[in-house]
């Protein structure tokens, strides 16, 4: 690594909370100050400390590094058959879908640009149905192109209308032939008639996959076989003076990897009711009062074994009636499933889950510090026992202890992840001390 020149003061000022640890750069420099550099050489590539860090992230989100969230569940949004990606909860979630961090926006003018496009689907024999284009960006030109669309349907016979609002997110690599991913999320779907009246989706083209293409598909239920699509860019800057979007994200979206971040797993789901308020004539009101009478009015009624008894026998006869839905959740592919499943009527709830941590939170951890180091001092001793025995100039010759050192430190770093010792995993701070 190249020998860096001294810095201010200010460039070392940092806390727990507010860490000067911004990514994966500050963190390696970090690594390999504690390796000695800049005085001595340290034999690693700067891949090899990124993918220390990398790995020391993966560790922890396995076992310690995420959040609890709730999120907001809708009955219609519920695939049959297939069940429901969890991501498409967090557009139904306030606290994670308008959630923003570090941002640093200065703009002039920002512009919405509206295209109406007129698209047709014979509702009798389907001429002219399938996707057809109604917009598109070129995401390999100079101009910043928006993420943030309104979409409108209208019906030209019925005035029946369609609105939805659809987050795109494309990421290009160029070359020959250039590369794109693209992914989109819908949210905030209002129709006025029975059913929705067209269906939306992307699709890339050109020749390095540089331009993507909105495509609707229309409703055949369409009366005249005529719908206007009008496409608004929310987001589209005309003049800017600094903008700084590296730092906005969604507090479901993880910047740094470009995707949503992933559930761990589900705690609880509790189902909303549409009883109100009233529970004066409920098992549950029963047997509060009769808890109540055998403490204020002497040995009456129930006590509080007797409440947990049959409080077990409710939960067991909800089970076996199937009069709480039953759930599968397959982490790797983020789907969700209920038994029995979700019928006609619509209905929401609310989803416990564990949530992972953003890569710009966990950089912050100690433990992802400590972990990396282990690992680098590895890699490093492992280069150095290629060259054992060789004598260096002056008659010295190199230190591979550091090979042990480092295996040691990832043992026990990996036990106190494992059985969550006080200041490492997510255990909570003690609120007081006796001594």
């Amino acid at each position: 690594m190249a020998i860096q020149g001294e810095k201010p003061d200010s460039a070392f000022y940092s806390t727990t909370l507010n860490s000067r640890i911004s990514g994966y750069d500050r963190l390696s420099e970090r690594i390999t100050y504690a390796l000695g550099y800049p005085l001595v050489n340290v034999e690693v590539h700067k891949n090899q400390l990124y993918e220390n860090i990398a790995i020391a992230c993966e560790m922890y989100t396995k076992f310690a590094g995420y959040t609890t969230e709730y999120l907001v569940f809708d009955s219609n949004i519920y695939e049959k058959g297939k069940g429901i990606r969890l991501d498409k909860l967090f557009t139904n979630t306030p606290d994670l879908c308008a959630h923003y961090t570090s941002v640093n926006v200065n703009l002039e003018e920002l512009v919405p640009t509206t295209l109406t496009t007129r698209i047709s689907a014979d509702s009798a024999t389907g001429v002219n149905a399938g996707y057809q284009e109604v917009y598109q960006i070129n995401v390999a030109d100079e101009e910043l192109d928006p993420t943030e669309f309104v979409i409108k349907f209208i019906d030209k016979d019925s005035s029946h209308t369609a609105v939805r609002k659809v987050l795109v997110t494309v990421q290009h690599l160029t070359g020959a032939p250039g590369t794109s991913t693209v992914d989109y999320t819908e949210h905030s779907i209002l129709y006025t008639s029975d059913d929705d009246l067209g269906t939306f989706a992307l699709q890339l083209s050109g020749a390095n996959e540089e331009i993507v293409q909105f495509m609707v598909e229309p409703n055949h239920d369409i009366t005249t076989g005529l719908m206007d699509v009008i496409i608004t860019s929310t987001d589209r800057l005309e003049k800017t003076r600094l903008v700084n979007l590296s730092g906005l994200a969604f507090g479901a979206y993880d910047a740094l990897v470009n995707n949503y971040r992933k559930v761990i797993d589900i705690f609880n789901f509790e189902e909303g009711s549409t009883s109100g308020i009233n529970t004066l004539f409920t098992i549950e009101q029963t047997l509060a009062q009769q808890t109540y009478m055998s403490y204020s009015m002497g040995n009456y009624g129930f006590d509080l074994v007797s409440w947990y008894i049959v409080r077990e026998w409710l939960d067991t006869r909800e089970k076996m009636l199937t009069q709480r839905r039953s759930y599968e959740f397959n982490e790797h592919t983020q789907y969700l499933r209920f038994y029995p499943e979700p019928k006609s009527e619509r209905f929401y709830g609310v989803l416990g889950v564990y949530l992972e941590k953003p890569i710009e939170w966990l950089v912050h951890e100690a433990w992802i510090y400590q972990y990396a180091l282990a690992l680098t001092k590895i890699s490093v001793g492992r280069v150095r026992t290629k060259y054992a025995g060789t004598t260096l100039f002056g008659g010295g010759s190199l230190d591979t202890e550091i090979l042990a050192e480092g295996k040691e430190e990832k043992k026990e770093l990996e036990e106190r992840l494992y059985e969550g010792a006080p200041g490492f995993g997510d255990a909570d701070p003690p609120m007081f001390f006796i001594g």
